[in-house]
């Protein structure tokens, strides 16, 4: 049996399954791999309060609880280079012939248009993680987005998808990809992630502070920085700090 997904507690209506998982985790033990499914959020959130746009009850938006006690402040993005691999793994599954690609630091995009994103919230005990909850939305029966750089598996494919077939599949992708790191094969994990990573030692144009500059992508490390080669200079860049330029 699955450690993840062994418990799927499913919610018709909630502010947001992170939230949720982690106000839940608080009141009571929660057990490694339990699962919040929500059919809609009303206050589903990305990174740093990025508001995400879903429609009731046609993507898939949930949390999982994990206990990666194995990580700390140094290499904690680990887990965010697994489960964007997961869902990037997923999407390509069912868009072979399209470009997936994960774009820094953890959402999914198919020809350059957001499918998916994921928001990781950890908590710490001294330098070590205590508990991470882990949000996914992922993009799948919907056609019509505010946003026309959004994409969905139903847009790529001309097909509906069952949710929880989908929420099954991720969760044993990502289950493998966790017990890599557990068992301290981060390599297949950090190889991967720059593998399926958008513009990776490519020159691109990005924007610094309102500023363009063009720069090649040499690294992430496992503390979140992206490493940027400049003109020769090799620039470090946290979570918000430089944007992509499409």
């Amino acid at each position: 049996m699955l450690v993840f997904g062994h418990t799927i507690e499913e919610l018709e209506v909630i502010d947001s399954t992170n939230s949720y998982l982690i106000h839940k985790s608080k009141e009571q033990r929660v057990y490694e791999g339990e699962v919040v499914l929500a059919h809609y959020q009303t206050n589903g959130r990305g990174q740093r309060s990025a508001v995400w746009e879903s429609l009731p009850g046609e993507n898939l938006m949930c949390s999982i609880f994990a206990l990666p006690t194995f990580l700390n402040g140094d290499n904690f993005f680990l887990i965010s280079k697994a489960i964007a691999l997961a869902v990037k793994s997923i999407v390509s599954l069912k868009c072979p012939e399209e470009r997936v690609e994960v774009k820094w630091p953890n959402d999914i995009y198919v020809n350059q248009k957001k499918i998916g994103g994921i928001l990781i919230e950890n908590q710490y005990k001294g330098d070590q993680i205590k508990q991470a909850v882990i949000g996914i939305g992922l993009n799948i029966n919907q056609v019509f987005f505010e946003n026309s750089q959004a994409t969905s598996l139903k847009l790529l494919t001309q097909k509906d998808y069952s949710i929880k077939t989908i929420l099954e599949e991720l969760l044993q992708a990502f289950e493998k990809y966790y017990f890599e790191l557990k068992w301290g094969n981060s390599a297949v994990v950090e190889e991967g992630y720059l593998e399926d990573l958008m513009n990776y030692k490519v020159e691109k144009p990005y924007k610094v502070k309102g500023e363009m500059i063009r720069g090649i992508i040499q690294e992430v490390r496992n503390n979140g920085t992206l490493v940027l080669d400049s003109e020769g200079r090799l620039l470090e860049f946290q979570f918000k700090e430089i944007a992509y330029v499409f």
